[in-house]
Order: C-alpha cells, then structure tokens, then sequence
C-alpha cells in the first residue's frame, strides 16, 4: 500500500469512528489504565459497551493529593473510594496510591485508610504509597498493619508509628520510603530490605531508635529531628547520606563529643548508648560512597570516632563543618581509617568564627597518613581564613597541591 494509500486508510477510518484503542487487548488496556488516576479509570465505563466493566480489573489503585482535592470534602472522596472498592474485581494490584482528603476534619479524612490499605494487601499489592495529606495533624499506623509477602515497596507519609516497624513478614519487601512522619519506636526491622530513605521525619527524644537492616546497600537519612538513631551492621551496604541539621545530639556547652557533665545539658544527658561503643559510624563502615553532615554542635559522629572503625571499601567520602575541630583531628582520624580512599570532598557552606574545641581524644594511628593518592575538594566561602588550616594540615601529610581542587563562594552578604 502506498504511503497515500495508508494515510487516506487512516483518515476513512477515523471518519467512521473505528474505536483503534478499543481494538487492544484486555491486558494492554488495563496495563494502560493502571497510569490513569482512578476516578479517570473508572469513567472509562461510559466509553462503550466493551468499557463497562472493563476497569474493574485495573492493577492500580491511584489517589494522588491532587485526585483526592477535586472531592468536595473527605465525605465525597470517602464514599467513592469505599464504591469502588465494593465494585472492583479481586484483581492482583500492581501499586495502590492513597492519600487522605486535605481539609479541617482530619478525623473524617483518615477514617478509611485503614480499610484501604487491608483491601491493597489483599490483593497482593506490589507497591503501597500512603499518606495523610494533613499538614499539622499525622495518621496513627495501627500495630501489625503491614503485613504481606508481596509487598516489595513501601512508601509512607506525614504518619506516626508508636509500635517497632518489625516487616519480618514482608519477605519481599526491598524499598522503604518515611517522610513528614512521628517515628516514635524503638526498632526498625527489615530482613530483605535494600534500599531505606528516611526525611524530614522525627525520632523519639529520650530513647535511641535502632535500625537493624543486614541486607541494606543505599541509606538515606535526612534532615531528621530527636535522637540520633542507632545503626547496626549493614554489611553489604555501598552508599550512604547521613544529613542531621536539627538533632537533638549536641552539647549546649560546645564540648566536642558531648559529656560535658552538665545537668541541664539535655544533649549530654540521656544521650544513651547502651553497650554499643558507636551510633552511626560502626554501621556505616563498610560503605562504598559515604556523605555525612551535620551542623558543628552535632557531636555524635566526633563521639564515634573516639572508637572510630575502619572503612575498608569507602572510595568517596563527603563532610562538611562537623569535623572542623581545632586541632583538625576528627578529620585525620577519619582518613587514617580510611585506607583506600579516593576522593573526598569538604562542603564548608558556612564562615567559620571559632573551631569546635574541648574534651576529644580520638583513636589516631601510630602510622603516618598517606594521601599521596587522594583527589581532595575543598568548598568554602570566600573569607574564611580557618580553611586554610585544614590545607595546611593536609599538605604536611604529604597530600601534593596539585591534589588539591579549591572552590570559593562569593563573600556572605555581598
């Protein structure tokens, strides 16, 4: 057929109204619904005969924040959800999306989740996103709620916990998502978890939550609030970003590694370890690629390098002015532990005034520091003459100039 030929085919046939869509198979075209949002799925029913039921057996559930904010109220996106719960097939779920009406009765909004998140699991659901869109007031997640062996991915949002996250009877699941959410339990528990990101979210004030995840390879932990959790062995573990800006780990003192026994200091104290000797940086230690920051009154990862590890695998590390101490020990004793480390990069975002200084004596090596083969980056504003020490302290552990990459930001407040 000539190209004209076609083109005038194509032409006849949209003139007829040949339904070319309705023409896939069934399996094609629930696989293209499942992207839809679902009240669009659902009005597919009015297409023709052949579309009646046909969304009934679509793999996705999917109530973004912006579906469940085109009901009029919780009431309205309450009711058409429970419908078509009541209406659909038993079809196996690819991914479930669900999401909380915004509005003032937070009660109201949330009075379903639960259900919906038992239907999801029922069918076997791939992927589970929830979330109450609520921006003050967080959904309580029921105790044992989470329970299935065909979860592979959990995403949770602006929730609370108050009961250990144990997801031992998740045996697929690889990926965990927090955030905007109260975790305010003592265990996160994962045996096939991979993948971990925790943001914005909020640990509990007085006691360490431990995080026991053996088969990790990627963490995120960022811009989280309360005590700074306990990380245990994740020995296949490759990259890592470790971000406290706001934890509740620093000494109103200015003491180096806290312990600056004062009563009041509520830093110092209760700052719990059990018998672990490191927080964090033990269940870092065989990273690949490592960025750890945090502000300069953050001193549990100073603390840990009171009984620092060795990182054996690391090849790429990221710190910024938590380690900027007055003698620059913190930062050697991390390199020394650090043997086949290739680059490392300094974000220094702030002009420092004063150095963190008193109460440190780290686990430093007899053996002299080679950074021979050690690229380093080095970030700072414009101005700030502390910067200097720590090149200076580099270059007389023989690291040559030209290893040496400095970028300078323009002068604050100009």
């Amino acid at each position: 057929m000539s190209e004209g030929s076609e083109t005038g085919s194509k032409r006849h046939a949209a003139a007829c109204g040949v339904d070319r869509l309705g023409g896939l198979p069934d399996d094609l075209l629930l696989y293209i619904l499942s992207f839809l949002p679902s009240p669009d799925a659902v009005r597919t029913c009015v297409l023709a005969r052949r579309w009646r039921n046909l969304w009934k057996g679509v793999p996705a559930l999917r109530i973004s924040p912006d579906t469940a904010e085109g009901f009029h109220g919780p009431s309205a996106l309450n009711g058409f959800v429970n419908h078509m719960l009541l209406l659909r097939d038993r079809a196996p779920l690819r991914v479930a999306e669900l999401n909380s009406f915004h509005g003032n009765d937070f009660d109201a909004s949330v009075q379903y989740l639960e259900l919906w998140v038992r239907y999801s699991l029922l069918c076997r659901v791939a992927k589970l996103c929830v979330a109450s869109d609520d921006d003050v007031e967080r959904w309580l997640l029921p105790k044992g709620l989470i329970i299935s062996r065909h979860l592979r991915s959990l995403e949770l949002a602006r929730v609370i916990t108050e009961h250990d996250l144990d997801f031992s009877s998740c045996r697929s699941l690889v990926d965990l998502k927090m955030e905007f959410s109260g975790i305010y339990c003592e265990r996160i528990t994962s045996p096939s978890l991979k993948r971990l990101s925790i943001t914005e979210c909020r640990f509990l004030g007085d006691v360490r939550t431990q995080i026991s995840v053996l088969n990790l390879t990627s963490l995120l932990l960022d811009d989280c609030t309360g005590r700074t959790p306990l990380l245990e062995s994740m020995p296949l573990l490759v990259d890592a970003i470790v971000v406290f800006p706001n934890c509740s780990d620093y000494c109103r003192n200015g003491y180096e590694v806290g312990d600056c026994g004062d009563e009041l200091c509520w830093g110092c104290s209760n700052c719990n370890y059990g018998e672990n000797i490191c927080v964090v940086l033990q269940g870092l230690s065989s990273c690949m690629n490592l960025q750890l920051a945090a502000t300069s009154k953050h001193f549990i990862f100073r603390k840990d390098l009171m009984g620092c590890p060795v990182f054996s695998n690391l090849k790429t590390l990221l710190l910024d002015e938590w380690c900027m101490t007055a003698n620059l020990d913190a930062l050697i004793c991390f390199l020394q532990h650090s043997p086949v480390l290739q680059k490392l990069t300094l974000e220094f975002p702030e002009i420092h005034k004063k150095l963190v200084e008193m109460g440190a004596s780290y686990d430093l090596k007899k053996k002299p520091l080679v950074l021979k083969d050690l690229t380093v980056e080095v970030n700072f504003h414009e101005g700030d003459e502390e910067i200097y020490k720590v090149l200076d302290v580099l270059s007389s552990y023989g690291l040559p100039p030209e290893k040496i990459m400095i970028k300078q930001y323009p002068k604050i407040g100009i």
